[in-house]
């Protein structure tokens, strides 16, 4: 950023005295142009350094300063002008305006040309944007070369953040924080720090993700930027500039500057802009450099499945220490995906998932194995012989843990989890993989009356219903106990089929149906004998109780 005090030491502003508003020499400059007219602040589009003899200036204080105030309302750095042509001496009350605004008044040599001026002040423009532009490219360079050396992203966020004298965050496109640095080089103190802790905040993610900022970088343009404040009572108002992070036609995420240390400049914010080639690049490699860890992962994970043992990829995770002699048990996890914004959209959805199922996994367990194919992950978790008994309880209750973070992170209801059986043997894994998708199947079908998280040991009907291969016969069974019941609940707005079904698992007792239902129990009683003068058997007898609760449960799978 070249500033008002930058031009005043250029040669042609040797001979010069402020007149007014010294607070206000910081402010940036881009322009230089001549106003000898009343209304020449109409013409302004901002960051001009306005020329003037102010022959034109009216005798009254309120036309007076009517021309101040609408030269800094279009966006004028500073006034230049030559006093002793017309005024003498600069009256009292524009003075008061521009210190009251921080407007510098430059007073000039009156034998120096606007020529001459001009000239000088164009040359030495010149001169400070080509040493920028240099500056930026050899920043440019080092990044690049950092990148290129295989240093983190991390790396470069700090040398950013050293460059600016701020700290710098990089986050996703789902605003998720990635890295961030700060000019100190303390992580842990700088996260300790309110600001931050405010900027990175879930009620700062989501006011920018429901901003028209967001939205139209989602649509595609590039050109976007977003600068906020953050209050704090402390500091004041803290500004935070952000923007996208564009390699081709995909949106990596987004790159701040967070006002932390000292106030930012232009030649900041071109750091900022052209540091986002490095960073996407970086992103980039990572995101392939896991791709292909995570392929590498399902390729091992479906040999052990299938009792490939001694393949390629399975020699190539021996070499990395990877224990194979231990049984394992399967689990999979299926994210129901929100619709993602279109194909040039980086998601680290399945690097956050991944993250989080390890990290509570780990706790007890030393060798997880995770591989994902779209929203579908599968997980082989790796014990000792001797912890066969507890392992399923373990298990579930890690993963009950692992699903309460998903849920904060990702939302309510968006993960089924089923897990297979534990056991003695490697060789047994795909036996454990085929109940864990059995588990998987009933949650996702009964989705509601079972939970979110099944074991395959508590299926009871289910496992019955998955060993039958045509569904026709089903079908036909179902129909035969409650068509009626359906054609009714269509006709008529009800629902005695769920009726029927909550009191069936409720073991008939009228007041724990009511109880799950939310309604009345007089409720329920008079739909009960509504269901009982429908049906063609009589539910007191436990052969056709179980037929229906058989044919109810059959009628969720179908559904």
């Amino acid at each position: 950023m070249i500033t008002i005090q930058d031009v005043l030491k250029s040669d042609v502003f040797q001979k010069y005295n402020i007149l007014a508003g010294e607070n206000g020499l910081l402010r940036e400059v881009t322009t230089i142009t001549i106003a000898e007219v009343p209304d020449s602040a109409n013409w302004l589009r901002g960051g001009e350094l306005v020329c003037s003899t102010a022959f034109f200036i009216s005798n009254t204080e309120l036309e007076q300063n009517r021309w101040i105030e609408s030269l800094i309302a279009n966006g004028a750095s500073a006034l230049a002008i030559k006093t002793s042509r017309f005024l003498g001496v600069l009256p009292k009350n524009i003075i008061e305006c521009a210190n009251k605004h921080n407007f510098p008044i430059i007073e000039l040599d009156h034998e120096v040309t606007w020529p001459v001026i001009i000239e000088s002040f164009m040359s030495f423009l010149t001169d400070q944007r080509v040493k920028i532009m240099e500056l930026i490219e050899d920043i440019q360079r080092n990044l690049i070369n950092l990148v290129l050396e295989n240093n983190t992203v991390q790396t470069l966020v700090n040398k950013i953040s050293e460059l600016v004298g701020n700290t710098i965050i990089i986050e996703d496109a789902k605003l998720n924080v990635i890295a961030f640095g700060n000019v100190e080089g303390d992580i842990q103190s700088h996260l300790d720090s309110p600001l931050l802790k405010e900027r990175i905040s879930n009620d700062f993610r989501q006011n920018v993700m429901k901003s028209n900022f967001y939205k139209k970088i989602k649509s595609g343009d590039k050109k976007q930027t977003l600068e906020t404040y953050i209050d704090r009572p402390e500091l004041g108002n803290i500004r935070n500039y952000m923007i996208p992070i564009f390699s081709n036609k995909t949106i990596y995420g987004f790159i701040s500057l967070l006002e932390s240390h000292q106030m930012y400049s232009t030649k900041d914010l071109m750091i900022l802009k052209n540091s986002s080639t490095a960073i996407a690049l970086q992103l980039m490699k990572q995101y392939l450099n896991q791709q292909t860890y995570r392929k590498k992962n399902l390729a091992l994970i479906e040999d052990i499945i299938h009792g490939r043992i001694h393949t390629q990829i399975v020699f190539e995770y021996d070499f990395l220490n990877v224990n194979l002699s231990n049984p394992m048990i399967a689990i999979l996890v299926d994210y129901t995906e929100p619709n993602l914004e279109n194909n040039y959209f980086w998601e680290r959805s399945e690097d956050l998932i991944t993250m989080i199922i390890k990290k509570h996994l780990n706790k007890y367990f030393n060798q997880v194995l995770i591989g994902n194919n779209g929203s579908l992950f599968t997980l082989l978790v790796s014990f000792q012989p001797n912890q066969i008994k507890g392992i399923t309880s373990l298990v579930k209750q890690t993963m009950f843990s692992a699903l309460e973070e998903l849920s904060n992170q990702f939302g309510v209801n968006k993960f089924s989890i089923g897990i297979g059986g534990a056991f003695p043997s490697l060789e047994m894994t795909g036996k454990s993989f085929k109940q864990a998708s059995t588990a998987l199947s009933v949650v996702k079908k009964c989705y509601g009356r079972r939970g979110n998280l099944l074991h395959f040991e508590e299926i009871g009907i289910h496992r019955i219903l998955s060993m039958i291969q045509d569904t026709t016969k089903i079908k036909d069974f179902c129909d035969d106990f409650l068509l009626d019941l359906k054609k009714y609940d269509e006709e008529n707005g009800d629902v005695l089929i769920n009726t029927l079904h909550e009191y069936l698992i409720c073991d008939c007792v009228v007041k724990e149906t009511a109880k799950k239902m939310f309604v009345h129990p007089n409720t329920v009683s008079y739909r009960i004998k509504k269901i009982k003068e429908l049906i063609k058997h009589d539910l007191d007898i436990p052969e056709f109780k179980f037929a229906y609760l058989f044919a109810l449960e059959s009628y969720d799978l179908l559904k």
